[in-house]
């Protein structure tokens, strides 16, 4: 899925090069706060959903190879992380974490949440 319907499924914006957005993939989609966290589970087609908003957030997606980053319960990106997020490449599209990961979820085909499940599996043990 592109990260354009990622945007339409969350009912979400996308704050920073929404021309860009058609043309990224998103097949996985990680949630969390911890930034340790964040960089040891996540690939280039991960789409990261967090609380975050210091301004190494940007960083921390190019260094994953991910570009959108939904932030949660209508936090809205400072000055900072804007210009943070522009220097990267970034895309942010504000949502709420419970109706985004459903909402994503149930938007992956079956081959992709085969793949998330066994990737959780094997990463969790759960």
């Amino acid at each position: 899925m592109k990260l354009t319907d990622v945007a339409q499924r969350t009912g979400s914006r996308i704050v920073l090069n929404p021309e860009k957005a058609k043309d990224v993939e998103v097949a996985r989609i990680y949630a969390g706060d911890n930034i340790s966290d964040i960089l040891s589970q996540v690939s280039g087609t991960t789409s990261l959903v967090t609380n975050l908003t210091n301004s190494l957030l940007p960083r921390v997606a190019d260094l994953m190879e991910g570009q959108g980053i939904c932030l949660l319960n209508g936090v809205d990106p400072n000055a900072e992380l804007l210009d943070a997020a522009r220097e990267h490449g970034t895309m942010f599209l504000p949502v709420g974490m419970f109706e985004t990961c459903g909402h994503l979820y149930q938007s992956l085909d079956e081959k992709q949440r085969r793949e998330n499940e066994r990737w959780l599996v094997q990463h969790t043990g759960r």
